[in-house]
């Protein structure tokens, strides 16, 4: 009989376990509330955060070699249809911030600077709160890695913004009109009226509008015959509308179920599906009987995606103090596990005020914050008899969409 798997979450490391778990013949059901972290991230593809690439490179004097993908990470990245992450090379991203960045990855619809020499790249101008071109420009041209391979960046005066309201709309709705092939087509026609204007350019950066169930970047590319791209932006990207829509597709075609709601609780259970004594059960939010299965797998985020709480224990306290003593963070879902960080497990903090925050908590040096890799403990991915953990929920690993990738299929296999 195969195994029945419920994977708790549905972002990247979610994904990744329900297609390995299905690769080993398991049944497997989805359950997620609603966004995650994944759906609030920007569309670089990443395997150890970017910062420490980049001071790696300084230090060397030279771009680092690109790390390895592995076969399975090389296939669901292949199946789900929506990055690119070259063999032998990373990427460099555009910000809008005005930095430029190196990625392993990226969402097709983010343009990649790093096959550019000697160029300019036009940025047209657009009337909406969070897009300055001019300056934008004038950050892009004077970054190192632009200095170094030659390439400036160009404002111009190009209407791609078709209606008034598109001054105002967020850029997920901006991105979704693009995803009609008449819209497509006429900014096709006033990019190539750019082009013609500035007497051509190497490339062109736009904001994150270029499709919201799909990157539309690479057909407006192939048809003006320069690479066309967006630029990076934290949280909100329709980068994250892109990869619901491509993991609703994948999910759907390996067979994996779907459920929505929110998980209370995790647990043993002496009635699970392998007979008594094994099992494990799941408590979702206005359910009477509980969901049973071999192994759970919590994908649920880190603090950024609401897995991990921050919870001290005056939050609980009365008029004088608190109650008693705990652990400053907890799992948003009750369940047998220990939480920690990359430095051990969380012990009983005696001060009403919780932990040390600005000692704790922030990054210093190669050292991560608390903030940053608090979670589960677990050996390799398994948290609890029955319980595994991939992605951010797991303390102490990088908070990586490949990372995420990697545990997740890690978990889905072990399960």
């Amino acid at each position: 009989m195969a195994r029945s798997i419920l994977v708790i979450g549905a972002g990247v490391a979610g994904l990744a376990a329900a297609w390995s778990a299905r690769r080993r013949g398991a049944q497997v059901t989805v359950i997620s509330a609603g966004v995650g972290e994944t759906a609030l991230a920007g569309g670089a593809v990443d395997d150890v955060p970017w910062e420490q690439v980049e001071r790696a490179a300084r230090l060397l004097g030279s771009d680092l070699p690109a790390s390895d993908l592995a076969p399975a990470a090389r296939q669901l990245a292949a199946e789900l249809g929506l990055w690119d992450v070259p063999q032998a090379s990373g990427v460099r991203l555009a910000t809008v911030a005005g930095r430029i960045r190196p990625a392993r990855g990226r969402d097709r619809a983010l343009l990649d600077l790093g096959s550019l020499r000697r160029t300019r790249v036009l940025i047209p101008r657009a009337a909406r709160a969070a897009w300055d071109a001019d300056a934008l420009a004038e950050a892009l041209t004077d970054e190192p890695f632009a200095r170094a391979r030659g390439l400036r960046f160009l404002p111009v005066d190009a209407p791609v913004l078709r209606f008034d309201d598109e001054r105002q709309i967020a850029d997920g709705d901006l991105a979704a009109r693009h995803d009609d092939p008449a819209r497509l087509s006429w900014l096709l026609d006033r990019l190539r009226q750019a082009l013609e204007g500035a007497g051509g350019a190497g490339a062109i950066l736009l904001g994150p509008w270029l499709g919201a169930r799909a990157p539309r970047a690479e057909a407006l590319a192939a048809r003006l015959g320069v690479p066309v791209g967006e630029a990076l932006i934290g949280a909100g990207s329709p980068a994250g509308l892109r990869f619901e829509a491509a993991r609703d597709a994948l999910l759907a075609a390996i067979g994996a179920a779907r459920r929505h709601g929110r998980v209370r609780a995790v647990g043993g259970d002496l009635g699970g599906p392998g007979g008594a004594g094994e099992g494990v059960s799941v408590h979702v939010e206005g359910e009477d009987v509980p969901l049973a299965a071999d192994a759970v797998i919590l994908a649920i985020g880190g603090l950024a995606g609401g897995g991990i709480v921050y919870a001290p224990p005056e939050r609980g306290a009365g008029p004088d103090l608190p109650a008693r003593g705990g652990a400053p963070f907890a799992l948003s879902v009750e369940a047998p596990v220990t939480l920690g960080d990359a430095r051990g497990a969380f012990g009983v903090v005696s001060s009403m005020q919780g932990p040390e925050l600005d000692v704790v908590a922030w990054p210093r040096g190669e050292r991560p914050g608390a903030l940053e890799s608090v979670g589960v403990r677990c050996e390799g991915v398994r948290a609890a008899p029955g319980i595994l953990a991939a992605g951010a929920t797991i303390a102490g690993r990088a908070r990586t969409v490949l990372d995420a990738v990697t545990t997740g299929l890690r978990a889905g296999a072990e399960a």
